[in-house]
């Protein structure tokens, strides 16, 4: 059951956690599902004055369009001592998901995954996974699967799942919960769409360099890029999540869920839309400061594609000492380059 909208100083929630670079070539020792069709390419739109949503998804059997969601651009504005060879690489539609060129074949292999060592690689996937083993490897492949609660589960326990070079579209699915969810893996050149929330991460989770983005939304719906009800050690990093007006956050750490929030880093990502962009997980007089240490929120870019000042609020709130806040930008509109502060 989900709640009314969010408010601006913090959305209600009700959501559940379960459990709790290129290509890696040294995967000789597991064992190898090959699984092929051909991937409808997403491109990174020119003109950077605008958010231009392209996204699609083709399996062995027939083919579903989207409609636009938010994608990646350039600066409008970018400071003047700016340069092409400085640039940061964004995380979008061209750097992530299923490699063009990848020749898919339908996964026919089980649903619930519990041999260690697993590699699923090139496979085209239309049921949910659970995995219950560790060291399980899915790569270069599309997870399309629209009824799922979630898409890929990390079962308690389970360490080293990673998730590389993947597109997972829970193709509109309003009544599951995240793409990803659990403890103990890696989403490395990701590309998410198509589900409630982008990720539920509880401890040692680490997304880079991915894209989360044209998320499922109802009125009733809150929306999360990464959302953490308790972690030890979750980095987000490089990567680009800007949602659309009526989001709730693009990464949100909750202290309200009566669990430690520990040892976590925001940083490098292009962010943006919610009602504040990101909770920083400390609010003080509000949360218990005795569940915090070691959260970073740094070095990050905030578009004003979404809202003026990225959150429909603000880019941040929930940030109090002893999170540290340094060197976020603004992305781009008027003040593109410049500090939040």
């Amino acid at each position: 059951m989900r709640g009314t909208r969010p408010t601006a100083r913090r959305p209600f929630l009700v959501h559940l956690v379960l459990g709790a670079s290129r290509r890696d070539a040294n995967l000789e020792e597991a064992q190898t599902v090959q699984v092929s069709s051909t991937r409808t390419g997403l491109r990174l739109a020119a003109g950077g004055a605008a958010l231009l949503l392209a996204a699609g998804c083709a399996t062995s059997g027939g083919s579903s369009a989207r409609s636009p969601a938010p994608a990646p651009v350039q600066p409008s504005n970018p400071p003047a001592s700016a340069s092409a060879a400085s640039t940061p690489v964004v995380a979008g539609p061209a750097t992530t998901g299923v490699p063009p060129g990848t020749g898919l074949k339908p996964y026919t292999g089980p649903t619930t995954i519990t041999t260690p060592g697993t590699v699923i690689d090139a496979a085209t996937i239309t049921d949910c996974l659970v995995i219950k083993a560790d060291d399980v490897t899915i790569s270069r492949s599309r997870i399309t699967s629209p009824g799922c609660q979630f898409n890929v589960l990390s079962d308690a326990g389970n360490t080293g799942l990673r998730l590389v070079d993947v597109e997972i579209d829970g193709q509109d699915n309003t009544t599951g919960d995240s793409a990803v969810a659990g403890a103990g893996y890696t989403c490395l050149r990701c590309d998410v769409q198509g589900t409630t929330d982008g990720f539920k991460a509880g401890s040692d989770v680490t997304i880079q360099d991915s894209w989360i983005h044209d998320l499922a939304m109802t009125k009733e719906s809150h929306n999360d890029g990464v959302q953490s009800l308790g972690t030890n050690r979750l980095t987000i990093g490089g990567s680009t999540i800007v949602l659309a007006d009526g989001a709730t956050s693009a990464v949100i750490l909750s202290t309200g869920s009566a669990s430690a929030m520990r040892n976590v880093s925001i940083s490098d990502n292009v962010l943006g839309g919610g009602a504040f962009t990101v909770y920083g997980g400390y609010s003080a007089g509000e949360d218990d400061v005795a569940k915090v240490s070691g959260i970073a929120i740094t070095n990050n870019r905030f578009s004003t594609k979404i809202h003026p000042r990225s959150g429909a609020y603000g880019p941040i709130t929930s940030a109090d000492p002893p999170v540290v806040v340094s060197g976020n930008t603004w992305y781009d509109g008027p003040e593109a380059g410049r500090s939040l502060s």
